[in-house]
């Protein structure tokens, strides 16, 4: 399915920041899964995509390799945590447009990626959408907890590279105040994925 026959927010891709599983290959084709955020901007009616890339990544790395990815539109909290911190198996992948995707997700979305912005830390790639395919339309409410679950995730990540004692401190109190969110909103889902992660990561 390409792009002309589905609107990407109709796959979940939306103005702002989407978080979503971003799935790679290199180029002997091992599949690597990791959370990232798709940046949608509108320009003079204009929709641009964009994602940020860090350097040191295994997503970077095989995106240099392959100028695409895929992104995998999904709420499932468990399996950010898990792609966040885990070397998710082949059990979680298939394939969809010579791209390996998360059989579960909600949507996937193939880009192919150009280098606009290379810094001392990241690239920056603009993405232009090849193939699409809407697995599952969903409504849900707004919940407190997954969200609060998605933003700990988040915060995780950047305490493991972040060095000041001070900033630490403050992720820590950050992510208690999250945990808390998720004990009294989130479902068993959400409840599951906030263990995961406080075993995970070293904020204890």
């Amino acid at each position: 399915m390409n792009e002309a026959s589905v609107n990407l927010e109709e796959a979940g891709i939306s103005e702002g920041i989407a978080e979503v599983i971003v799935t790679t290959r290199s180029d002997a084709g091992k599949p690597h899964a990791a959370p990232i955020g798709i940046i949608t901007g509108i320009n003079e009616e204009e929709i641009k995509y964009f994602v940020k890339l860090y350097k040191g990544s295994r997503t970077l790395a095989n995106v240099l390799e392959t100028n695409t990815l895929a992104a995998n539109v999904t709420d499932d909290v468990v399996v950010f945590v898990k792609a966040a911190f885990e070397k998710l198996n082949e059990n979680y992948f298939t394939s969809f447009a010579e791209m390996p995707v998360l059989k579960e997700a909600n949507a996937w979305i193939v880009f192919t990626t150009a280098l606009t912005v290379e810094s001392s830390e990241y690239f920056r790639f603009q993405l232009t959408s090849t193939a699409v395919k809407v697995n599952r339309k969903e409504v849900k409410a707004i919940n407190r907890g997954r969200n609060a679950m998605i933003e700990a995730t988040i915060l995780a990540t950047r305490f493991e590279i972040t060095k000041d004692e001070q900033g630490r401190e403050e992720m820590r109190k950050e992510m208690e105040r999250y945990a808390d969110i998720v004990k009294k909103c989130g479902g068993r889902r959400e409840k599951e994925a906030m263990r995961i992660l406080q075993k995970k990561c070293p904020f204890r």
